[in-house]
């Protein structure tokens, strides 16, 4: 049977659930229901039935778990719980999907042993905004499965919402996971600290609109070319010791934490940049950045904590 032979319910209608119910109506494909938590918002998607998750067993053959990790398991046992023993004419094999980036496919155990297909789909993409089906148009969707037919059930549905699959193993489920918090969520972080040192510098409160053609050609670069290496400018890539040791002196004084953060950063920049740099500039550098010496006076606080009467002082990043 095809996707389309599914009536999916899901469970859990936050940020990346309401996406996906906007996805497979989108794709048309059957939703008959929502499952929800008795404190959950349900004016969401008001023109499909919304139902307590205990109920959501009979009201679907499939079940897409947008619910968070912690929960995934619990959720499973419970919908095991509430299998109806015999399933209406013509239905399919039943299904569970959840959509955790780093839980394993595992997770749905409880709905397994009764029979139930599993897999797991994970868009890479951030759902901070409004739901649409949108938000999941042309967008990389692990998939991940334990036997040959669910990958492929998987691949199909990913690709019916517009979203371009590929495969993961369970076992890199971390590790894939990692990778996209160092690429998403810390580049937020990253970016909060360019923020609060470009509005110290100019006086005013906006930064990220100071920063924001610099970080969009960096990452148009970055994305286009496919290759770090390529986009990669500054100090560092220039081997500028003289530039990289005066951010050293302000940050050891003024954020000790900032600063080992820009030693960190900046050696795998070094990384990148030293098949274009001479070994001199290549040997200054790392051994300015590694050793934790800026050659400044100020001395680093080891708690991470900004020097007394400090202008970050009780705001430190």
């Amino acid at each position: 049977m095809t996707i389309d032979a599914y009536r999916f319910c899901v469970v859990g209608p936050g940020r990346l659930g309401s996406a996906v119910l906007a996805g497979l109506l989108e794709a048309e494909l059957t939703v008959s229901a929502v499952g929800v938590h008795a404190d959950d918002d349900t004016s969401l998607f008001d023109f499909v039935p919304h139902v307590r998750v205990r109920d959501a067993a009979l009201e679907a053959d499939a079940w897409w778990l947008a619910v968070p990790d912690d929960e995934i398991f619990t959720v499973a046992g419970r919908l095991a719980e509430s299998l109806p023993a015999v399933r209406r004419p013509g239905a399919p094999q039943p299904l569970a999907i959840h959509s955790s980036g780093l839980g394993s496919v595992h997770l749905l155990k409880p709905l397994y042993e009764q029979g139930v297909r599993v897999l797991c789909l994970h868009p890479l993409q951030t759902f901070a905004g409004e739901p649409k089906a949108e938000l999941l148009q042309d967008v990389p969707c692990a998939v991940t499965a334990l036997e040959e037919r669910d990958l492929l059930l998987g691949e199909e549905l990913a690709a019916r919402l517009g979203m371009r699959p590929f495969r993961l193993a369970d076992e890199q489920k971390t590790l894939y996971h990692l990778a996209a918090v160092v690429g998403c969520n810390l580049l937020v972080a990253l970016e909060s600290e360019a923020k609060r040192l470009m509005d110290e510098a100019t006086g005013d409160a906006r930064g990220l609109d100071h920063l924001g053609a610099l970080l969009r050609t960096t990452l148009e670069n970055l994305l286009r070319s496919g290759e770090p290496a390529f986009a990669l400018t500054g100090p560092v890539a220039r081997g500028d010791v003289g530039t990289v040791r005066a951010h050293l002196r302000l940050l050891d004084r003024e954020s000790p934490r900032l600063a080992r953060t820009y030693r960190a950063l900046s050696l795998e920049a070094l990384a990148l940049a030293a098949p274009r740099l001479d070994d001199e500039q290549v040997t200054t550098l790392h051994e300015l950045l590694g050793a934790g010496d800026a050659g400044s006076a100020g001395q680093a606080d080891p708690e991470g904590s900004a020097p007394a009467g400090s202008h970050w002082a009780g705001g430190q990043p």
